[in-house]
């Protein structure tokens, strides 16, 4: 009987799905070539997927239609995730620059590029889309074109709501705590959140410095004498400082209205902004985020380093007196201080933050003592990162690092065993991409995926590390089961009505260029949306173009975060391979 229902339902929500309207342009044709639509080092590794191929070979074509190359296609292999009978492309060995489509039977690609250096632009949109969320500044027409907007967020006299009151401050008074980014579609900002988006960046700039050295993308600080992305990072720091109680050293949770606002104008958001309580994850995510920073200002900025390594110091001091505060958003029935339904962000494990922050106030300080909260042998599972999980930052951190040859040995065997687990998913994989999963910000999981192996190609070699990393670009790019290119502004086929605020409310079709939506999620659908509105609900396809379909479509600052560091990092890698710039 079990059997007969589920069949029942699945036999009626494919009829449902059956009458809704498909967002790919391609119609409802299985016959598609899936590719990176923006582009590929010429020299590098390149490959496109099909699904149920009409012939056995493929041709690359030019600007005028006219073949350039010819392939056969690979055996096909059925994708579980996709319920796709898929087959590969493989045109590594064409090395002409110029732009293309891929071509089989009458099914066609997306066009696509071939240079020496295709994402540049792709960095520099996603790297500027944190200038276009920050808080406690208007946008000018200068620096931000048609996205520009009026002053907003000054966040000068924030509430102290009553879970923040403590020994050393009153319900009902107010603290300043401006700067900062608007964490995703909303306009809050999240402590938790900011420590991996900002920790990612920061590594982003340390593993790729003479790129970001030299790149600029037209913001207020672009004329000073500092790269771009430390000066869009410091703009984050400066908001998590006043995060922190200068009496005790304990961390508030957010800034954050009692509930989201309605999707308006940021200038336009004006309902009273209050800062919650403090947690263990929040101000052990602040001690790791303000030690990596001391440690990337040294040089540069000797007395700011020595400023952030004491705040980092304070804040390590009160999570070892507060080692299990787990943060839930407050329930309250004063009307003064209302219940928080904003993002929780909350956590009730903190060994990995604890992992962590001790690993970065370790590198920073050089004292063991921080090293008491990081027993890598004891640690049989390092698992991907996410806001919830961080402990595989420390073990970037430690397997890049020279401080300690026996702590990087352990932290690059480790790296190496999480490595080996990727690795064999994408082997597996008949689209060739690690992700065999689809949760909220698959997107952002395949980033962090190939950020892991990125730094294990680092360190370990292995070429396949960085094939694989690559291939999770490509995913993002377009060579998905959606067809989709999943960063705004990008590609043939893009994202245009993102569960964003600000993008919503400017009267402007097209979004702010550069942020990565989350992507196929077959979770949550029936609460945004509703499922008859997704054209499929099978994993890898679950995903649909619109302002409602946060579970799919929202940006959010830890997605975008692994999006610069991959896309830099690749650059970086296929620049020093080749020789080129």
């Amino acid at each position: 009987m079990n059997r007969f229902l589920h069949f029942l339902q699945m036999l009626l929500i494919s009829l449902v799905v059956s009458q809704c309207a498909f967002t790919s342009k391609y119609g409802t044709s299985e016959s598609e070539i899936k590719v990176n639509q923006v582009g590929f080092h010429h020299q590098g590794l390149k490959v496109a997927i099909i699904s149920s191929p009409p012939e056995d070979t493929f041709q690359i074509l030019d600007s005028v239609g006219q073949v350039v190359y010819s392939g056969e296609v690979l055996p096909s292999k059925f994708w579980d995730m996709s319920e796709e009978d898929v087959s590969i492309l493989d045109f590594s060995d064409f090395m002409l620059e110029g732009s293309y489509y891929l071509k089989c039977g009458e099914v066609k690609s997306e066009k696509f590029v071939l240079k020496d250096n295709p994402y540049i632009d792709l960095i520099k949109a996603s790297v500027k889309t944190y200038y276009f969320n920050r808080a406690t500044t208007d946008l000018p027409e200068e620096f931000a074109g048609i996205y520009s907007r009026p002053y907003a967020h000054p966040d000068t006299a924030v509430m102290i709501h009553a879970s923040a009151a403590g020994d050393f401050i009153n319900a009902g008074t107010s603290i300043s705590t401006p700067f900062g980014w608007y964490d995703a579609g909303d306009f809050n900002k999240y402590v938790v959140n900011s420590g991996i988006t900002t920790y990612t960046l920061l590594m982003a700039y340390e593993h790729n410095r003479e790129l970001f050295d030299m790149l600029t993308w037209n913001i207020p600080e672009s004329t000073n004498k500092q790269a771009d992305l430390l000066d869009e990072i410091l703009w984050n720091i400066r908001w998590m400082e006043t995060m922190q109680d200068q009496k005790d050293g304990g961390v508030f949770h957010k800034t954050t209205t009692a509930n989201f606002e309605a999707f308006k104008e940021a200038s336009e958001a004006t309902s009273t902004r209050f800062v919650v309580k403090k947690g263990t994850a929040a101000t052990l995510d602040f001690a790791g985020v303000m030690a990596r920073a001391s440690l990337v200002l040294r040089q540069t900025d000797p007395n700011y380093s020595d400023q952030l390594l004491v705040k980092a110091k304070a804040a390590w001091k009160w999570a070892l007196e507060h080692p299990e505060v787990a943060f839930k958003n407050p329930i309250s029935t004063d009307p003064a201080y209302p219940s928080i339904q904003t993002g929780e962000y909350g956590d009730d494990h903190f060994q990995d933050e604890f992992f962590w922050a001790g690993v970065e106030l370790y590198l920073a300080t050089s004292d063991p003592k921080y090293l008491e909260h990081v027993p890598i042998q004891d640690v049989h599972h390092f698992g991907v990162p996410n806001w919830a999980s961080v402990e595989s930052l420390g073990l970037i951190s430690l397997a890049t690092n020279d401080i300690n040859y026996a702590l990087k040995k352990r932290a690059s065997d480790q790296l190496m065993v999480l490595s080996e687990r990727l690795i064999s998913q994408w082997r597996e994989s008949p689209y060739r991409v690690t992700i065999n999963k689809f949760v909220w910000g698959s997107n952002a999981e395949v980033m962090n995926q190939s950020m892991i192996l990125l730094n294990a190609y680092k360190v370990l070699g292995n070429l396949e590390y960085f094939e694989a990393a690559v291939s999770g670009l490509d995913y993002v790019l377009g060579r998905n089961a959606t067809g989709y290119c999943f960063v705004t502004g990008f590609g043939g086929l893009s994202p245009l009505k993102i569960h964003h605020r600000q993008s919503a409310a400017d009267d402007i079709e097209a979004p702010i260029p550069g942020f990565l939506v989350g992507g196929p999620n077959p979770r949550n659908i029936y609460q945004d949306c509703g499922a008859t509105a997704y054209p499929s609900s099978v994993p890898a396809k679950c995903y649909i173009d619109e302002e409602c379909s946060y579970s799919t479509n929202e940006v959010a600052i830890n997605w975008n975060a692994p999006l610069v560091y991959v896309s830099s990092s690749i650059h970086s890698i296929y620049s020093e391979r080749f020789k080129m710039n």
